[in-house]
C-alpha cells in the first residue's frame, strides 16, 4: 500500500512541475484579446500575452481583435515531436486584411528570476578585497574592457622591462579581441603604459596584422624600450623590405628627434599648432570621422589643460570625448590639473569614469 501512495506522490510531483508557458504576440503590434481555458486572459486588449502553467500538450485558444475579428486555433507544446516541460512556447499572431494567422515562433527554457531580484547588500563589504585581483597592476577589467595602469617610472626613464606575467595578461586580452582594430588598441595602450624589452615588443607585434600599424606601435613605444642596442631584432616582425627600410630610417633619427609621448612631453606645443589641429578636426561633420583623424595625428603635439579643452570641444558626444581624453592624458604637460577638463562632459557618469581612469594612472 505504501508503494501505491509513493507512486501517487511521485506522479503528483511530476504533474506539478510538468508545466509549460505559452506567449502569444502580434507581429505588427496590433491589440487583441485572448481566451483560453474558457476564460478571458486579458481584460484590456494587449499586444503580448503570457499564459502560465499549461499542463496539457495542446491548448485551444480564441483571439479577438478590437474590430471583433475572431479566430480559433490549437497550439501544440512539443519539442522535436515529443511532450516536454518547463518550456516557454512562442506563437506569433499575424493580422493581414482582417484575417488572423497564428504561427509557431520557437521555444525557450523557463528561467526563474532570482528572488529578490536585487540581493540585499552584504553585511561585510568585500569590494576592496576583490578589486583588481585578476590582472594585478597591468590593468583592471571594467565592464569587460581593460582600464590600463601607467607603470612607467615617475622619472619617465625606463630601465627595466615590464614583468613577464603582463604578457600573459596581454595574451588573454588579445585572444578576446575579435577584430584588428581592437588588437591595435590593446597594443597601443600596453606600449604607452609600460617599459618594454625588444623581445616583449616583438611578442606584441605578432598580434598586429598590418605592417604600417606595427611601425606606428614601434614609434609610439620607442622611448620606453629598455634595450635599444637590440633594435635590429625588431626586423623579424616585418616581411616587406619597404617596411624594414622605414624602420631603420626611423632608428637613425629616433634618438635625436623629439618623439612626443608621455615620457617626453614637458612643454606644450604652440597655440598655432594646436589651433591648426583643431581646425582640421572641425572639417568633419560627425564624431566617428573626427575621432579617426584625431587618432592618426594627436601624438604629434604636447597639450596643456586648455589645449585639451579646445580639442574635446570639437566632439559632440561624451563617448568620443572620453576616449580622446584618455589618449590625451599621456601627452598632457599638466597632469596635476588634468581633471579640470571635466566640465567639457555632459554626464556625471562620464566624469566619474574619467576620474577613475586618472586615479589608476597615479596608483
Amino acid at each position: 500500500m505504501k508503494y501505491f501512495f509513493l507512486f501517487i506522490f511521485v506522479l503528483l510531483i511530476d504533474l506539478f512541475f510538468a508545466q509549460n508557458n505559452i506567449r502569444i504576440f502580434s507581429a505588427k503590434g496590433e491589440l487583441f484579446t485572448l481566451i483560453a481555458f474558457d476564460t478571458v486572459q486579458n481584460k484590456t486588449p494587449q499586444t503580448n500575452i503570457l499564459i502560465s502553467s499549461v499542463y496539457e500538450d495542446s491548448l485551444r485558444i480564441k483571439i479577438e481583435l478590437e474590430n471583433k475579428t475572431k479566430i480559433e486555433a490549437t497550439l501544440f507544446l512539443f519539442e522535436k515531436g515529443k511532450a516536454t516541460k518547463n518550456k516557454e512556447f512562442n506563437y506569433k499572431a499575424t493580422i493581414d486584411q482582417n484575417k488572423i494567422k497564428v504561427s509557431y515562433a520557437g521555444y525557450y527554457d523557463i528561467v526563474k528570476l532570482p528572488n529578490p531580484i536585487v540581493p540585499e547588500k552584504p553585511i561585510i563589504d568585500t569590494t576592496a578585497k576583490y578589486k583588481n585581483t585578476l590582472l594585478g597592476h597591468f590593468c583592471e577589467l571594467k565592464d569587460s574592457k581593460p582600464v590600463y595602469f601607467n607603470n612607467i617610472p615617475k622619472a619617465g626613464i625606463c630601465s627595466a622591462p615590464m614583468p613577464a606575467e603582463y604578457l600573459n595578461y596581454l595574451n588573454l586580452l588579445m585572444l578576446k579581441a575579435q577584430v584588428p582594430d581592437d588588437k591595435f588598441i590593446i597594443a597601443d595602450n600596453v606600449c604607452r603604459n609600460n617599459c618594454l624589452s625588444v623581445d616583449q615588443l616583438n611578442f606584441i607585434l605578432k598580434y598586429i596584422d598590418y605592417e604600417l600599424e606595427k611601425l606606428k606601435i614601434i614609434k609610439i613605444v620607442y622611448p620606453n624600450i629598455t634595450d635599444k642596442p637590440k633594435n635590429k631584432e625588431l626586423e623579424k616582425s616585418f616581411h616587406f623590405e619597404s617596411s624594414i627600410q622605414e624602420l631603420n630610417n626611423f632608428f637613425k633619427v629616433a634618438d635625436t628627434q623629439k618623439i612626443k609621448i608621455s615620457s617626453t612631453c614637458k612643454i606644450a606645443s604652440s597655440p598655432e599648432e594646436i589651433k591648426n589641429f583643431e581646425n582640421n578636426l572641425s572639417v568633419y561633420t560627425n564624431d566617428s570621422q573626427r575621432f579617426e583623424l584625431f587618432k592618426k595625428n594627436y601624438e604629434q603635439y604636447c597639450y596643456s589643460k586648455d589645449h585639451i579643452i579646445l580639442i574635446l570641444s570639437k566632439f559632440i558626444h561624451d563617448r568620443e570625448k572620453l576616449d580622446a581624453a584618455k589618449m590625451l592624458y599621456y601627452v598632457c604637460v599638466e597632469k596635476e590639473n588634468f581633471l579640470l577638463i571635466s566640465h567639457t562632459f555632459s554626464y556625471n557618469e562620464t566624469i566619474s569614469e574619467l576620474k577613475d581612469f586618472v586615479a589608476k594612472q597615479k596608483d
